[in-house]
């Protein structure tokens, strides 16, 4: 799997432009980004999420801890998460906790 050196590389241009052409190709000029985006496409590029994450500090997914996914009250809870979360780019993981004592109250979340 081909990386973003190589794609530098092939286009003739640092790796930093590279990703300039493929998160904001706006700054970047025409010429520059038609190099890049062929050289993209003649190696089969595709940005690494995993590094992109790391970068960022960010992952993108939300953990929801849910007591009971069954009970229609917190069935619809996470349906109004996954919404918004997908609204905003995230992914949503759900999780039933082991014990149910592991899970805050909501007064309790706000007391810390």
């Amino acid at each position: 799997m081909p990386n973003i050196y190589e794609v530098a590389k092939r286009a003739g241009v640092s790796p930093s432009t590279v990703s300039r052409v493929l998160s904001r190709p706006d700054v970047v000029s025409i010429k520059t980004r038609q190099r890049v985006l062929r050289a993209v496409d003649l190696l089969g590029y595709t940005p690494n999420s995993t590094a992109k994450n790391l970068r960022q500090a960010r992952t993108g997914k939300l953990l929801v801890t849910v007591p009971d996914i069954s009970n229609p009250f917190f069935s619809l809870i996470l349906q109004g998460i996954e919404d918004a979360a997908q609204r905003e780019d995230y992914a949503v993981l759900a999780e039933r906790p082991d014990e149910p004592e592991a899970v805050p109250s909501v007064s309790a979340a706000h007391e810390s």
